[in-house]
């Protein structure tokens, strides 16, 4: 008889955040399409992120973010069983893609070796070689990130391969900007113009975890609407993938519940606002795009309601501006690389709206 009533009763709990086709993920879409900041987190090995922050930044804020972890963590310890070196790779290169799913992130890696415990950053670069950079900076020429969050910015102790990506960020973010810099063959197989194209991100941001952080203070502990829960508490329920370095023993620890603020890593002004900028900063002044990021307001508002059928045609109409902008802007369209860069993020924008599209009108 249990078994009769199972699904029944499982069916009463939500899918994991981002991973069902539901209201709330319908949401998320609308609010992510009129949201333009896009932001690039890097750290070092699968399980340095901060779950907490990822979320907020995707989830709470609706930036279009993404994870770049430098190795994939085969040189780590496993809690969960005998594989090691690339087995274990393998294995943890999967507990990131989970974990990162229920952030509600895009998920990069470079070609680089966790060769273990390294003592110095001048170690892991040594090995780490030039490989490491030009897989960066074609992540950032290709995501185009208007911000770089630099996990181990300002970190000069401890594993090396913490301190070198600290010290290597700031390194490709300038050499992403600069046109002299070439991808090999390897690094950037096929790629678009655009992908290959010089790209500047605006800021680099640390984190300060410590006792009384300087800066921003992020609200990681406000809870959803959305999903009842906190920020925190939305990321914990997806860091806790990374079983094999036994995350769930200690998912309570004060060291996962601090508060954790925000820094420019050049002491340059910065304002919250920066972190989830609207579609409209894309070509100040065009109707059409103002007109678009107003209808996804309206859908927005009808979607809460409950009214799907005018949600839907207010989404449609926002697509609708985006593939037509160009005439009402008095936009030219011409070869400029600087125009290429913003026609690929225009198109970027244009398909976050089309996937808004498709969930409030449920095509799956």
């Amino acid at each position: 008889m249990g078994l009769i009533f199972a699904p029944c009763i499982s069916s009463q709990f939500p899918p994991a955040p981002g991973t069902g086709p539901g209201l709330a993920e319908t949401v998320e879409a609308i609010e992510s399409a009129g949201v333009a900041t896009r932001i690039l987190y890097i750290t070092a090995h699968p399980d340095d992120e901060s779950a907490a922050v990822l979320t907020y930044l995707a989830r709470g804020l609706h930036a279009d973010v993404a994870l770049l972890s430098i190795t994939r963590g085969e040189g780590g310890q496993n809690a969960l069983g005998p594989e090691q070196a690339p087995q274990l790779g393998l294995i943890r290169t999967q507990e990131l893609l989970a974990a990162t799913r229920g952030y509600g992130v895009k998920l990069y890696f470079t070609r680089a070796h966790d060769f273990g415990f390294s003592k110095t950053a001048e170690e892991s670069e040594r090995i780490w070689a030039d490989q490491v950079m030009q897989d960066m900076v074609l992540v950032m020429r290709s995501f185009r990130p208007n911000i770089v969050i630099n996990h181990w910015g300002g970190v000069h102790t401890g594993h090396g391969h913490h301190q070198a990506s600290g010290i290597l960020t700031p390194k490709a973010v300038a050499l992403a900007a600069d046109s002299s810099y070439q991808l090999d063959l390897f690094a950037a197989p096929k790629l678009a113009p655009a992908d290959q194209a010089p790209w500047k991100a605006s800021l680099i941001l640390d984190l300060d975890r410590s006792d009384i952080p300087k800066g921003y203070v992020l609200p990681l502990d406000e809870v959803s609407p959305l999903w009842g829960k906190s920020w925190r508490d939305i990321g914990l329920d997806a860091f806790v993938n990374h079983h094999t370095q036994g995350i769930a023993g200690f998912l309570n620890s004060p060291f996962l519940r601090r508060p954790i603020a925000l820094v420019p890593e050049n002491g340059a002004q910065f304002s919250p606002a920066q972190l989830a900028e609207p579609i409209t900063t894309l070509l100040p002044g065009c109707k059409a795009i103002a007109d678009a990021q107003n209808s996804l307001g309206l859908a927005h508002q009808a979607v809460l309601r409950g009214d799907f059928s005018s949600a839907t045609g207010q989404v449609a109409s926002a697509a609708s501006d985006f593939t037509n902008w160009t005439g009402k802007c008095g936009y030219a369209v011409t070869a400029n690389p600087s125009q290429i860069q913003f026609l690929a993020d225009v198109a970027r924008t244009q398909k976050r709206i089309e996937r808004a599209l498709a969930m409030v009108a449920g095509i799956h």
